[in-house]
């Protein structure tokens, strides 16, 4: 393994994640923190480093980029209407289903606006279509990367293909990287493809030199010795970059990282706020999440308690119009359900009904609660507030049993009688 890995610091690093086909146990296999994956260390002066290492040692850097193997990746420009993110998302997998091998319902599908392809016509109105660059990528191969990520406490904030890494062709100049006897090139905006360099010049550089009148080579990354026989079989001109990635060529990648794989968890606004803010340092990620919960829960609260205000106000004017079409000759209304008690027992009155609190009821019930108990147990008795208050002699009440009759008795009459620590007991209607 490279020193690098050793290292910290870092500004950026991509790490380019094997071709599918290539990862342990063939198609069906899956990454873990222990799989070993190249990387590119870069620093803000310029500076670089690459290597080797396992997932779970890479260098520690402020972002991390994950370069997926051109094979991996289907990359187009396509002409789509107008329409929102969500609305276009829905409609990827429609506009692409013709040009794409696999199965749409098994990619995820990214896309950002990009130029219109030259020698091309739109089909509608400026404001009715644009040009987009679209990704599109096995969900499974994308997730399980991802998790292997997750599993080592990385978190990257972008994924796209290798051919972004290159610049697209211009002025007669093709791009094309080299790494341990592999080339890629990039053919258009979003176009390109992957070979292995073999002796003599590979039919995708001779091609592209046909389509495109290529004139000069920049070669990026590692060439090998290969190179100038692969030159003079091409009859083109040859220039080391001396850089293994075109930076500004990665800023205008379709990042593979949107919808429900966008970095910050997919939690819309808040979710895309927090990636930002983690770009910048690692500490104002939790910072940023205790920002929003904050300001979630404080927002939520305060349209409950505007909820519950709303339904208080509610109630107590529906209570104020119920008591005045009952009690119409009331004066003023403060407290209406006190006003309403004592409005019915002025009508109990008036009717000749005694009340459930009145002295006459209350003696009445309280001969039937102690009709059945022993003789003399009872030595004083106050009534105030419209309740007993009973004493008794000592030890008289002291089993269980006998307090147990004595409250199912008081229930019988619609009382209740509470025994106190004291020895003493209260007897009042029910609620009272």
């Amino acid at each position: 393994m490279n020193q690098v890995a050793s290292r910290s610091g870092w500004l950026r690093l991509l790490v380019f994640v094997p071709a599918r086909r290539n990862w342990p146990a063939g198609a069906r296999g899956t990454l873990s923190p222990s799989s070993v994956v190249p990387f590119l260390a870069l620093r803000a002066d310029g500076s670089a480093d690459q290597g080797a290492a396992p997932i779970g040692r890479l260098p520690k850097a402020r972002t991390i980029d994950l370069v997926f193997d051109c094979l991996d990746v289907f990359s187009a420009s396509v002409e789509a209407p107008r329409l929102n993110e969500a609305r276009l998302r829905q409609a990827l997998p429609n506009l692409l289903e013709e040009r794409m091998l696999a199965d749409p319902a098994d990619c995820h599908f990214a896309s950002t606006p990009g130029p219109q392809p030259p020698g091309t016509t739109s089909s509608g109105g400026a404001d009715e279509t644009t040009w987009l660059s679209v990704a599109a990528i096995d969900r499974t191969t994308l997730a399980r990367t991802l998790e292997a990520f997750a599993q080592a406490q990385l978190h990257p904030h972008a994924a796209y293909s290798e051919i972004y890494t290159l610049p697209a062709p211009r002025d007669g100049t093709l791009c094309l990287r080299i790494d341990q006897g592999r080339g890629v090139i990039r053919t258009g905006w979003d176009q390109g493809c992957a070979f292995d360099i073999e002796d003599g010049a590979p039919g995708a550089l001779a091609l592209a030199r046909h389509q495109l009148g290529i004139q000069r080579l920049r070669v990026y990354g590692r060439p090998g010795a290969q190179l100038p026989a692969v030159a003079q079989a091409l009859g083109v001109e040859v220039e080391e970059a001396q850089f293994d990635v075109d930076l500004a060529a990665v800023d205008d990648a379709v990042n593979l990282l949107q919808g429900s794989y966008a970095s910050g968890g997919g939690f819309g606004i808040p979710g895309r706020l927090i990636a930002r803010l983690a770009r910048q340092g690692a500490w104002r990620a939790p910072a940023a999440w205790l920002g929003v919960c904050a300001a979630i829960g404080i927002g939520g609260l305060n349209a409950y308690w505007l909820k519950l205000d709303a339904q208080y106000r509610d109630l107590r004017t529906s209570m104020r119009h119920t008591f005045r079409d009952a009690f119409p000759g009331e004066p003023t209304i403060i407290d209406e359900l006190a006003q309403a008690a004592r409005a019915v027992q002025t009508l109990r009155a008036r009717a000749g009904r005694p009340s459930a609190d009145d002295f006459s009821v209350l003696n009445a019930q309280a001969l039937q609660v102690f009709a059945s108990a022993p003789v003399g147990i009872v030595t004083d008795i106050e009534y105030a507030d419209r309740s007993y208050r009973l004493r008794f002699k000592p030890g008289s009440v002291d089993k269980a049993e006998l307090r147990n009759a004595l409250q199912a008795r008081a229930i019988a009459q619609g009382m209740a009688l509470r025994f106190d620590a004291d020895g003493s007991a209260r007897l009042a209607p029910q609620g009272g």
